[in-house]
């Protein structure tokens, strides 16, 4: 079964080529924390342990697994590091992993689905489904 980091990196490759593949830090954040709360991953396989913070849920462990991804080639950031996307041998990796094929689809739509929404949007659509994430925000006027 994948890693964690698997699956992160899954998210990464990205679905559709009408993307460049680039994805901000927010959106890779709220993305991995609306596929364990939501998308039905496989037990134990990703558990990241989220906190409500500044903009709802984050844990610093998505970026040390972004780093370790970083450091074996797998993906490349920004100049800022503030943008991220797989590399070509990342998404080679990926496609060599045996993901189970629903939680995968449902991966897959929250990338797209992420990626399309406005900052102010993203925020919403995360407080409203988990509002339990928007108690420290500093943006709850996203409601409201």
């Amino acid at each position: 079964m994948p890693s964690r980091t698997e699956w992160l990196l899954r998210f990464l490759v990205g679905v559709s080529p009408h993307y460049d593949g680039w994805i901000d830090r927010i959106r890779v954040m709220k993305g991995m924390f609306l596929f364990q709360a939501e998308g039905d991953p496989p037990i134990g396989e990703v558990n990241y342990n989220f906190r409500p913070y500044d903009y709802g849920p984050f844990t610093p462990e998505i970026y040390r697994d972004v780093e370790a991804l970083i450091a074996t080639g797998l993906v490349t950031d920004t100049d800022e590091g503030k943008s991220y996307r797989a590399t070509e041998r990342g998404a080679r990796y990926a496609a060599n992993i045996a993901y189970p094929a629903k939680p995968l689809q449902t991966l897959c739509e929250l990338r797209v689905e992420v990626q399309d929404l406005s900052f102010r949007d993203l925020l919403r659509r995360v407080y409203k489904a988990h509002p339990e994430s928007a108690v420290r925000s500093v943006a709850r006027d996203v409601l409201g």
